[in-house]
């Protein structure tokens, strides 16, 4: 999706959308130049008209999002994937800027601040829409235990002590993908699938691909690999005793919290219904992105003539 205003005398698209609303800041963690940042952003989305507020909680956040027209977060990508459930679920595009290391997701760095403020107000960035999962824990009886939940990169269903391996079985739609005795199994999107998927040997997936991602962490039979499925699938995962000994385990949501889980209950994992429009500038290029985060070598192919 494009937003782009023009002529003169023109107004921001975000005011004119609800003028009672703000651009939230998002400041969750202390990072190196946050202070900067901050006082940069908020006189430059002065400078054109536009009203913001800080938000230093999640607590804050749960309160300030309703008159918050969008989410602005400081830090990297973990500061925005605390923040994209609640974006998402109040339909609040989210932009992020760069205070980290890695950066996927983020939108610009502190020195692109100014023209981050100038695109909100003109209307001239662009969105693109990343699908999140849905997670349901159904308890021994078969029923659901509130609440949904919804992750952005993945979900991860691991064990909660060191050195011990856990059993478990992946459905796929109410039938036996695999019966994995292993560190754990991973659902990521593909978002995900340059974070935690990533390390633990998932593939790369173009963020606009309608497929999930399950892949085992160190299991131990080497042929168990990572598959890629139609993102129309319901995926289940079921927690197994082994020779009778049930050893405990955990799932977490973007490696956010960790929750328990007992053996009898079970995830059950879709797409959700909510999406999260992540902010750009320009237009992305994943391939290029790929070679920069990940410091690719042979980016750059020398011609015949070299």
């Amino acid at each position: 999706m494009v937003y782009q205003l023009s002529g003169a005398g023109k107004c921001s698209m975000l005011a004119r959308m609800n003028p009672s609303k703000v651009i939230g800041l998002v400041a969750l963690a202390e990072k190196p130049g946050l202070g900067e940042a901050l006082r940069i952003m908020r006189r430059e989305l002065s400078r054109h008209g536009l009203g913001s507020c800080v938000i230093e909680t999640p607590d804050a956040l749960e309160q300030a999002i309703v008159r918050c027209s969008m989410l602005v977060t400081f830090g990297g990508d973990g500061t925005m994937l605390t923040v994209s459930s609640l974006a998402a679920a109040h339909h609040v595009p989210l932009a992020g800027v760069n205070l980290g290391r890695l950066g996927f997701m983020t939108t610009c760095s502190v020195q692109e601040l100014p023209l981050l403020a100038y695109a909100l107000q003109e209307g001239s960035f662009l969105t693109d829409e990343r699908s999140m999962l849905e997670v349901v824990r159904m308890g021994v009886d078969g029923v659901a235990v509130p609440p949904r939940k919804l992750a952005l990169n993945e979900v991860s269903l691991i064990r909660a002590q060191s050195g011990k391996m856990v059993d478990l079985d992946a459905e796929i739609d109410g039938e036996l993908l695999n019966r994995y005795h292993a560190d754990g199994v991973l659902v990521s999107t593909p978002t995900g699938s340059t974070a935690y998927s990533l390390s633990a040997g998932g593939p790369l997936v173009w963020p606009m691909s309608r497929v999930v991602c399950v892949t085992p962490i160190c299991p131990h039979s080497l042929t168990n690999r990572s598959v890629v499925l139609p993102d129309t699938m319901t995926i289940r995962l079921r927690p197994r005793e082994r020779r009778g000994r049930f050893d405990s385990m955990v799932y977490s949501l973007d490696g956010r919290s960790a929750y328990p889980i007992e053996v009898g209950e079970s995830l059950v994992i879709r797409k959700a219904p909510e999406t999260l429009s992540l902010v750009h500038l320009r237009k992305q290029n994943f391939g290029a992105l790929l070679r920069a985060k990940l410091r690719w070598q042979g980016a750059e192919i020398p011609t015949d003539d070299e």
